[in-house]
């Protein structure tokens, strides 16, 4: 006569934690690759180094009269103001990715314990849910990053084709 034991563990609770293993160990390289990414003070002095080098190979007599053309200043701040309306859209769909993300977690959460059977199982689910939750954080915060990232080049963009006409002989 055999009798069937059932394990300790439950096999689901083995696999939510594994999940979970497995998710922290990419994340820490996915935080590296974007802490490397994120360069503040290099790019600081990028845009430092175009200024300093603009203003040293500027004709600033020429330059004058390019201040005072009214045609010249308009196309260059409705190109930035384009650019600044743009980046807000961004933004404010960065931020409304966020606002979905949380309260379709808002349902999940409401919901978690409905289907479980025991401490275990919820247990389970709630690894569960909370990695889905999370992992969707990380793709909104990915796209937002993204999206900060296409901003800077805009300005950056703007910043150097301003430079090059005032220079501009």
């Amino acid at each position: 006569m055999t009798t069937e034991t059932a394990p300790l563990i439950d096999p689901n609770l083995t696999e939510a934690l594994q999940h979970w293993n497995q998710y922290c160990n990419q994340s820490r390289q996915n935080a590296l690759i974007l802490l490397n990414a994120i360069t503040p003070l290099k790019d600081q002095i990028q845009v430092t180094g175009q200024l300093l080098e603009t203003a040293q190979k500027t004709d600033w007599l020429q330059a004058g009269s390019k201040f005072s053309d009214p045609t010249a200043l308009v196309g260059a701040f409705s190109e930035l103001a384009d650019i600044q309306i743009a980046a807000l859209g961004k933004i404010q769909e960065g931020y409304n990715a966020f606002l979905k993300t949380t309260e379709a977690s808002t349902q999940q959460l409401s919901e978690l314990g409905k289907a479980a059977d025991s401490p275990q199982a919820l247990l389970a689910a709630s690894l569960e849910t909370g990695l889905s939750i999370l992992k969707q954080y990380e793709a909104d915060a990915t796209e937002e990053a993204s999206s900060l990232s296409a901003i800077q080049s805009a300005y950056r963009a703007w910043l150097q084709k301003n430079l090059q006409s005032l220079s501009a002989g």
